[in-house]
């Protein structure tokens, strides 16, 4: 329960959310990232499997949120930019499943790999490609005018508090699961562990209200967007498919920020879910549809919800991995046990109580952004 994936998550998220806070300065955050991504890198060669490794490797995530989240949030034009960084979040959180059959075992006894082969070279890869990127962001990246001091350090205070609410809450919510229903001696996975997972979503529906002005709606948008993709189908075939997901995504971030209509996104997503309230074989089809609706309209969402500030956008990037521990609880705990179709996507259909607790969330998340997008927006937007 301590050394698993969703402590790791649970720690980059308050490193990245802590980080942007104290972060001001643009050299500061590129420094910082560049020394996320060298970590990346070095602990990818390594190839180990020792346990300092997993929390080496979340406190580099976790700095490199926070400095690409800080340049972002520093830019003019921010909108856009936080745009990217969310959406590639959001493209990583539908991608990481179907992409973890790629990833390479050499860690595992048994495989064979040549000798000298990292074990994740594509991290290798990737992390340095990254820090080249982010060293040209120095020459790239402009800031912008700097916003009321004192409104901006209310903002950020409260920001704070809700980014480690979040995942520490997640993280407990986890371990309480794990003790009580997969450890205990009477174990029974059944509609009754929804509960663990439904109790962050006043928390964080909550805590987008609480928050000032409009800075939280993204929030809303990544909870609706997550709550709506756990009970679509999940592709499992061919890689080329993937792409298409990550086009859609970006299409519907590109339509988000020219004509943004964030309660259109959200009906959008209440559809897709609805939808598979049945397993027929019509209905199979429309979910397989609406599994492609998702991406775009949960890029549109997150896009018509921004600009944010630095620390709620880097707890927006983490928000897919912090959530994903308990929400996965409550929107389909046994997805991972499905079946495949011809067609490439599971067969796991969701039940009624999952089903109704994913209409619940999206619907709250409806109304959070009702009632914040009255407020006058920011003084800095």
């Amino acid at each position: 329960m301590i050394e698993g994936d969703t402590a790791c998550a649970a720690l980059a998220a308050v490193i990245a959310v802590v980080v942007s806070a104290a972060v001001r300065d643009r050299a500061v955050a590129v420094v910082l990232g560049g020394t996320g991504f060298v970590v990346l890198g070095v602990i990818a060669a390594i190839d180990t499997s020792a346990t300092w490794s997993s929390y080496g490797l979340a406190v580099a995530t976790g700095l490199v949120v926070a400095a690409v989240g800080s340049v972002a949030a520093n830019a003019v034009d921010r909108s856009a930019l936080q745009a990217s960084l969310i959406g590639g979040a959001l493209a990583g959180a539908f991608l990481a499943r179907p992409l973890d059959q790629y990833r390479p075992l050499a860690g595992y006894p048994g495989d064979n790999v040549p000798v000298g082969t990292p074990a994740d070279w594509p991290l290798v890869i990737g992390a340095t490609a990254a820090l080249l990127l982010l060293a040209a962001s120095w020459f790239t990246a402009s800031k912008s005018s700097d916003s009321d001091p004192l409104f901006t350090g209310v903002r950020t205070g409260r920001a704070l508090a809700l980014g480690i609410a979040i995942p520490v809450a997640s993280v407990l919510l986890w371990w309480w699961f794990i003790a009580t229903e997969v450890l205990a001696d009477d174990a029974d996975l059944g509609t009754s562990t929804w509960w663990y997972g439904i109790l962050l979503v006043p928390l964080v529906v909550g805590g987008v209200l609480w928050l000032s002005g409009r800075d939280g709606l993204v929030l809303a948008a990544v909870l609706a967007t997550g709550a709506a993709a756990a009970t679509v189908p999940k592709w499992q075939g061919s890689w080329p498919v993937l792409v298409v997901f990550v086009v859609l995504i970006i299409g519907g971030i590109w339509t988000g920020r020219r004509m943004p209509h964030p309660l259109v996104a959200v009906g959008m997503l209440l559809v897709c879910t609805l939808v598979n309230i049945s397993d027929q074989s019509a209905w199979k089809v429309i979910g397989i549809i609406a599994a492609f609706v998702v991406p775009a309209a949960g890029g549109h969402l997150i896009a018509a919800c921004l600009p944010t500030t630095a620390v709620l956008s880097t707890v927006a990037v983490t928000s897919p991995a912090t959530l994903y521990a308990v929400t996965g609880i409550t929107f389909g705990l046994m997805a991972a046990f499905g079946g495949s179709r011809e067609s490439g996507f599971d067969s796991y259909a969701p039940n009624t109580t999952e089903l109704v607790l994913s209409v619940v969330t999206i619907a709250a998340c409806a109304a959070a952004i009702v009632i914040v997008t009255r407020r006058q927006p920011a003084t800095d937007t």
